[in-house]
């Protein structure tokens, strides 16, 4: 029973390893100090854990740096697999049982962790194959690859900008439920009145609202065509 239960544990970091490892990467190597700041453990954890997944075949180091990491195509595939689940989870979780959007990724990441590949698709189907998560981050098909969306942050963008919200950060409760609070929600269009040190101060429709800094840099958003 405890070395079923010490199994289950080293697979469930290494999902978690290899998920956060894509999440931070983009197009270059993570950096193990930046790893353990995500994962809030230690770097002595982070390297224990980088050895046992460098041995199965899912991260590997750029040369002469043993701290740049990643990920192979198992490594990849398992990270995109971790994602469409956690993604669906949260789905599920704010679509059909009204979880509040702030709680939906604690909690979807307890569970990713449980359910199969089966019960994914299954989950998919039942929910009619969303495009998106309730923060608005793509979903990806089965052994797909996901594409690092072309957005700008809120709290980047200039005076005048008309913008459509695309997704929100979603590792951040508090900003979460501020946003959400505030009607800044994906799909929502925005024209940005101004930039100060005080926040944002935006308009969406006839309402006008000013969303502090913090939150602001939790959003994503891409330009609208003028006209």
């Amino acid at each position: 029973m405890n070395e079923a239960r010490s199994d289950r544990s080293r697979e469930r970091a290494r999902e978690d390893y290899v998920k956060a490892i894509y999440h931070l990467s983009g197009s270059t190597p993570v950096r193990a100090a930046d790893l353990a700041r995500y994962l809030r453990v230690s770097r002595a954890s982070v390297s224990k854990s980088q050895r046992a997944l460098e041995r199965a075949g899912f991260v590997r180091t750029s040369h002469g740096r043993v701290d740049a990491l990643h990920l192979t195509p198992k490594g990849l595939a398992l990270a995109v697999n971790m994602v469409r689940r956690h993604r669906l989870v949260e789905t599920f979780l704010h679509r059909e049982l009204k979880v509040p959007l702030e709680r939906v990724h604690a909690d979807a990441e307890k569970i990713e962790h449980a359910i199969s590949d089966d019960i994914a698709r299954r989950l998919a189907t039942f929910l009619g194959h969303p495009p998106t998560d309730p923060h608005g981050h793509r979903i990806p098909a089965v052994h797909s690859s996901l594409i690092a969306a072309r957005d700008v942050r809120l709290a980047e963008a200039r005076c005048g900008d008309r913008v459509v919200i695309t997704a929100l950060d979603d590792r951040d409760e508090a900003a979460v439920k501020y946003l959400a609070s505030h009607g800044i929600l994906p799909g929502v269009r925005l024209t940005v009145e101004s930039v100060g040190t005080g926040g944002v101060r935006l308009r969406a429709g006839r309402k006008h609202l000013v969303i502090s800094k913090g939150p602001a840099s939790a959003v994503h958003c891409a330009p609208l065509r003028r006209g």
